[in-house]
Protein backbone atom coordinates (compact mmCIF):
# COMPACT_ATOMS: atom_id res chain seq x y z
CA UNK A 1 0.00 0.00 0.00
CA UNK A 2 1.21 3.49 -0.86
CA UNK A 3 2.27 5.90 2.21
CA UNK A 4 0.07 8.63 2.42
CA UNK A 5 0.83 12.64 2.91
CA UNK A 6 -1.18 14.14 5.75
CA UNK A 7 -0.72 17.62 6.91
CA UNK A 8 -1.09 18.91 10.38
CA UNK A 9 -1.73 22.12 10.59
CA UNK A 10 0.22 25.30 13.12
CA UNK A 11 -2.60 27.28 15.12
CA UNK A 12 -1.90 31.15 14.63
CA UNK A 13 -3.60 32.72 16.98
CA UNK A 14 -3.92 36.03 15.84
CA UNK A 15 -5.80 38.28 13.86
CA UNK A 16 -4.87 39.10 9.93
CA UNK A 17 -2.45 41.77 10.58
CA UNK A 18 -2.29 45.76 9.56
CA UNK A 19 0.66 46.17 8.90
CA UNK A 20 3.29 44.55 6.32
CA UNK A 21 6.36 44.53 8.67
CA UNK A 22 3.97 42.08 11.05
CA UNK A 23 4.08 40.05 8.13
CA UNK A 24 7.07 37.99 9.12
CA UNK A 25 6.18 37.84 12.94
CA UNK A 26 3.16 36.00 11.76
CA UNK A 27 4.62 33.49 9.46
CA UNK A 28 7.62 32.95 11.69
CA UNK A 29 5.23 32.28 15.28
CA UNK A 30 5.87 28.52 16.73
CA UNK A 31 3.62 26.14 18.38
CA UNK A 32 4.86 23.72 20.69
CA UNK A 33 1.55 21.97 21.08
CA UNK A 34 2.35 20.99 17.10
CA UNK A 35 5.17 18.98 18.34
CA UNK A 36 3.79 17.55 21.19
CA UNK A 37 1.02 16.21 19.08
CA UNK A 38 3.38 15.11 16.38
CA UNK A 39 5.04 12.93 18.93
CA UNK A 40 2.03 11.34 19.90
CA UNK A 41 1.32 10.65 16.41
CA UNK A 42 4.85 9.13 15.96
CA UNK A 43 4.09 6.70 18.90
CA UNK A 44 1.06 5.37 17.33
CA UNK A 45 2.77 3.62 14.33
CA UNK A 46 2.45 4.64 10.68
CA UNK A 47 4.61 7.56 10.62
CA UNK A 48 6.84 7.30 7.58
CA UNK A 49 8.52 10.53 7.13
CA UNK A 50 8.00 14.63 8.38
CA UNK A 51 8.95 17.15 6.74
CA UNK A 52 9.27 20.73 7.99
CA UNK A 53 7.87 23.23 5.99
CA UNK A 54 10.24 25.95 5.56
CA UNK A 55 12.33 28.17 3.29
CA UNK A 56 11.96 26.31 0.10
CA UNK A 57 8.40 25.76 0.51
CA UNK A 58 7.08 22.39 -0.86
CA UNK A 59 9.52 22.03 -3.92
CA UNK A 60 12.72 21.70 -1.37
CA UNK A 61 11.51 20.13 1.92
CA UNK A 62 8.64 17.32 0.94
CA UNK A 63 11.36 15.69 -1.71
CA UNK A 64 13.61 15.21 1.09
CA UNK A 65 11.92 12.54 3.37
CA UNK A 66 11.53 10.50 0.11
CA UNK A 67 14.12 7.62 -1.52
CA UNK A 68 15.16 7.86 -4.74
CA UNK A 69 12.28 6.78 -7.83
CA UNK A 70 9.73 8.16 -5.19
CA UNK A 71 7.97 11.51 -4.85
CA UNK A 72 4.59 13.45 -4.05
CA UNK A 73 1.59 14.52 -6.08
CA UNK A 74 0.20 17.50 -4.06
CA UNK A 75 -3.64 18.26 -4.31
CA UNK A 76 -3.78 21.90 -4.33
CA UNK A 77 -7.17 23.37 -3.14
CA UNK A 78 -7.34 20.65 -0.52
CA UNK A 79 -6.25 22.81 2.26
CA UNK A 80 -7.17 26.52 3.53
CA UNK A 81 -4.38 29.04 2.62
CA UNK A 82 -4.56 31.79 4.96
CA UNK A 83 -4.84 35.19 3.60
CA UNK A 84 -0.98 36.37 4.43
CA UNK A 85 0.10 34.32 1.93
CA UNK A 86 -3.02 35.36 -0.82
CA UNK A 87 -1.56 38.68 0.07
CA UNK A 88 1.64 38.46 -0.21
CA UNK A 89 1.09 36.65 -3.73
CA UNK A 90 -1.19 39.40 -5.00
CA UNK A 91 1.18 41.95 -3.80
CA UNK A 92 4.17 40.70 -5.38
CA UNK A 93 2.37 39.46 -8.27
CA UNK A 94 4.06 36.19 -7.73
CA UNK A 95 3.40 32.95 -9.63
CA UNK A 96 1.88 29.59 -7.62
CA UNK A 97 5.14 27.71 -8.65
CA UNK A 98 7.21 29.88 -6.93
CA UNK A 99 4.81 30.49 -3.91
CA UNK A 100 5.07 26.27 -3.09
CA UNK A 101 8.78 26.99 -3.57
CA UNK A 102 9.20 29.91 -1.53
CA UNK A 103 6.14 29.90 1.29
CA UNK A 104 4.87 26.75 3.12
CA UNK A 105 1.32 27.99 2.09
CA UNK A 106 -0.01 27.66 5.76
CA UNK A 107 1.44 23.91 5.83
CA UNK A 108 3.68 23.96 8.84
CA UNK A 109 4.69 19.86 9.18
CA UNK A 110 3.76 17.51 6.41
CA UNK A 111 3.78 13.94 7.63
CA UNK A 112 4.15 10.70 5.59
CA UNK A 113 2.01 7.78 7.01
CA UNK A 114 0.78 4.54 5.99
CA UNK A 115 -3.35 4.36 4.84
CA UNK A 116 -3.88 2.90 8.20
CA UNK A 117 -2.67 5.93 9.95
CA UNK A 118 -4.25 7.84 7.75
CA UNK A 119 -7.50 6.62 8.32
CA UNK A 120 -6.83 6.93 12.08
CA UNK A 121 -5.65 10.46 11.89
CA UNK A 122 -8.03 11.89 9.82
CA UNK A 123 -11.45 10.03 11.91
CA UNK A 124 -9.70 11.26 14.90
CA UNK A 125 -8.90 14.78 14.18
CA UNK A 126 -6.23 16.76 15.80
CA UNK A 127 -7.98 18.53 18.34
CA UNK A 128 -8.28 22.27 17.91
CA UNK A 129 -5.75 21.81 15.10
CA UNK A 130 -7.46 20.65 11.81
CA UNK A 131 -5.82 18.05 10.36
CA UNK A 132 -5.37 17.15 5.91
CA UNK A 133 -4.99 14.89 3.81
CA UNK A 134 -3.24 16.92 0.69
CA UNK A 135 -1.65 14.53 -1.27
CA UNK A 136 -0.14 10.96 -1.75
CA UNK A 137 3.02 9.03 -2.49
CA UNK A 138 3.85 8.53 -5.90
CA UNK A 139 6.61 6.96 -8.08
CA UNK A 140 9.28 9.53 -9.59
CA UNK A 141 11.49 12.45 -7.98
CA UNK A 142 9.89 15.66 -7.06
CA UNK A 143 6.97 17.47 -6.03
CA UNK A 144 4.17 17.57 -8.82
CA UNK A 145 0.28 19.48 -8.08
CA UNK A 146 -2.52 19.15 -9.26
CA UNK A 147 -6.37 20.57 -8.79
Amino acid sequence: MAPTIIYVKQVVNRRFFVFPFNVYCLMMQVTIPLVVKVLDLISRGGVKGIAHITGGGFTDNIPRVFPKGMGALISTGSWPIPPVFKWIQEAGKIEDDEMRRTFNMGIGMVLVVSQEAAIRILEEGNGADPVYRIGEVVSGDGVSYHS
